[in-house]
């Protein structure tokens, strides 16, 4: 029988985490992650293997709790309980929105800024984001298609392309929000994303 962990592993994951989301895979030392965990380096690597072990554990952790959410908000709709698609498509975008301008740092989402940091040089982080949005995607256009079948989003439309536009506005809005684009506009933004959406009979006008 192995030795029992003398610490809560959700709760190192976690520190380790929001050490590497707040100054990124470079810029976090093993000495870094040695304070914000309070352990030995000796105990992380045990525990969790090198840096890039543990990078690449909480991160795929992290895409594996967005896409959880996401699902859990847009297509099962627990988390946003309205009968129209397009209504909660509009409700989860707006509240994103709002969620990424109240930040205060704004630190925005991790998967946006390991894709930034990292995906363009080490593949391994490319495709973890890679899947993580293609992921999202097929759930935002999984609603899509539900507008389309209740008569709200032209059938004509793309829905696989039309799921990406709307994760390409949700990138675009975590983005500017760590510009510190004022929470009314980013609003308005995803206010507007829907609104691009097809409207049913477009392309018989």
């Amino acid at each position: 029988m192995g030795r029992r962990r003398g610490f809560d592993e959700s709760v190192v994951l976690r520190a380790v985490r929001d050490r590497f989301w707040t100054t990124g895979y470079e810029g976090t030392s093993t000495y870094d992650l040695m304070d914000a965990t309070g352990l030995g380096k000796g105990s992380i690597y045990m525990a969790f293997g090198n840096k890039r072990d543990l990078y690449m554990r909480v991160f795929s952790d992290y895409c594996e709790d967005l896409v959880s959410q996401t699902r859990e908000a847009l297509e099962d709709g627990s988390t946003v309980p309205l009968p129209s698609p397009l209504a909660r498509l509009g409700f989860y975008l707006v509240s994103l929105a709002e969620q990424f301008a109240a930040e205060s740092p704004h630190r925005g989402c991790f998967l946006t800024k390991a894709t930034a940091d990292l995906a363009g040089l080490d593949k391994t982080v490319a495709d973890r984001a890679r899947l993580a949005y293609d992921d999202i995607a097929a759930i935002l256009a999984s609603v899509v298609r539900e507008a389309q079948d209740a008569g709200e989003v032209d059938r004509a439309a793309d829905s696989h392309a039309m799921g990406y536009l709307l994760l390409t506005v949700i990138r675009g809005i975590d983005n500017l929000a760590k510009a510190d684009v004022d929470s009314a506009m980013l609003t308005r933004v995803a206010r507007s994303a829907i609104d691009m959406l097809p409207n049913p009979g477009l392309s018989e006008e």
